[in-house]
């Protein structure tokens, strides 16, 4: 009979807890990690397709600790259609900072909250506290004027007002709407005005929009000498408001900020460039204007002039039914005062009953004003063209113009040329 040997193997229980242990911590720190991982993934999902407070609520069971779902909350809880929860609304709004301390929305939307349910101790305390942690926030600068205005804090409102008209072009003309409401009759829009260049600028945009004549002219006058230079687009667009409007004073000071370095203006004489001394007519603004028109070409001649380097050549081939009008300037004037218009004028083989002359008319309706002689035929020298006119008490602005007719009585066609210099309204 032969004898088997039996081998035992001994295992220690103290080995087997501990890998049973390090199994169900593994376990527990995959459980969490998932649910790190997957509950806000959840919880976005969830809340993205959220269209009920319960539905809501079910999202931020998943993701606790995320502020912007309490935000959202509170939010929805404040605006109940039925009727405001504002404890539970302030519950979730003061998790939110609990979560995000430096949540300056947070804070506003408590401030909101306090407003609405007529405690507004905490408003103010908790508005403050928004304002100091975003102060340069143009989103919260907006409510914060808006709770001022309905306190009554008109200091307060219009400070913030400012700011939002200074930084934000998208709530720019909601802004200055409101703004201009809290003005009395007797203030200074000018207080409205920041100090930088930038806030300047986007002031005389909005003030332009809304046709503000006097925000205006404050924002321009405050902003022509800062640097950089006011944008030209936003330059032209002022002065052609000013110019459609007939504000003539104003125009002249823009356009003269504008103009070339060249300023062609003589002291006294209101017209621009009358001796044509310029490179170019810049046709905008308060310069001359030429029209194209068939059968007369214009153009400046720098070898014939009465006086200084050059004069306005007019050469004519048209029909005798000419009606033309096609060389202007609108012309910045005193209101109420008597002026002298004068021009040098000469004429080669322009053979017509019915000449070029100047006129004065009212930029609508063309009201004639005054017009000069009109000068015909060939002229032996320069010969002098002149009227009187009398600006009446509410104009600012003229249009000064050479107008030919068309001939009352058959005649040829339309020939020769002539020169324009020395043009002046003093």
């Amino acid at each position: 009979m032969s004898t088997r040997s039996v081998r035992v193997v001994l295992i220690p229980l103290e080995a087997s807890r501990s890998r049973a242990l390090v199994l169900v911590l593994t376990l527990v720190a995959a459980a969490v990690l998932a649910a790190a991982i997957v509950g806000p993934a959840v919880a976005g999902y969830l809340a993205d397709r959220a269209t009920t407070l319960g539905a809501l609520e079910h999202a931020v069971a998943w993701d606790p600790r995320d502020p912007d779902l309490h935000l959202r909350l509170g939010h929805s809880y404040a605006s109940l259609a039925e009727g405001p929860d504002y404890e539970r609304a302030r519950l979730h709004l003061e998790t939110a900072l609990r979560l995000r301390p430096s949540d300056a929305h947070a804070r506003l939307y408590l401030a909101l909250l306090f407003d609405r349910s007529g405690d507004r101790d905490s408003a103010r305390e908790a508005l403050d506290a928004a304002l100091r942690a975003d102060p340069h926030n143009a989103t919260i600068r907006w409510d914060a004027a808006l709770l001022a205005f309905g306190w009554g804090d008109r200091a307060r409102a219009l400070e913030h007002f400012r700011y939002v008209l200074a930084v934000d072009p998208l709530q720019q003309d909601a802004a200055f709407q409101l703004a201009r409401t809290l003005l009395r009759p007797d203030e200074d829009p000018g207080d409205l005005l920041p100090q930088e260049a930038t806030g300047l600028t986007n002031v005389l945009a909005a003030a332009i929009r809304h046709k503000d004549f006097m925000l205006a002219e404050a924002a321009w006058t405050r902003r022509a000498s800062l640097a950089p230079p006011l944008p030209q687009d936003l330059g032209r667009q002022y002065l052609n408001l000013l110019l459609e409007e007939g504000e003539g004073g104003m125009a002249r000071r823009v356009w003269t900020a504008l103009a070339p370095n060249v300023h062609p203006a003589r002291d006294g004489d209101a017209v621009w460039d009358g001796g044509f001394e310029a490179d170019r007519l810049s046709g905008w603004g308060l310069d001359w204007r030429v029209q194209r028109v068939w059968g007369v070409e214009v153009a400046l001649d720098r070898f014939v002039a009465a006086k200084g380097n050059g004069s306005l050549r007019l050469t004519f081939n048209s029909f005798p039914t000419l009606n033309f009008a096609g060389v202007s300037q609108l012309v910045a004037v005193e209101p109420g005062r008597e002026y002298q218009l004068r021009a040098q004028a000469k004429a080669l083989d322009f053979v017509t009953r019915s000449g070029l002359k100047l006129q004065v008319v009212l930029p609508k309706g063309e009201q004639v004003l005054a017009e000069t002689n009109a000068i015909t035929g060939t002229t032996a020298w320069w010969a002098p063209l002149e009227a009187k006119v009398r600006i009446p008490v509410n104009t600012s602005l003229v249009l000064l113009r050479l107008r030919r007719e068309p001939a009352s009585l058959p005649e040829g066609n339309l020939g020769g040329k002539v020169w324009l210099d020395e043009v002046s309204l003093q």
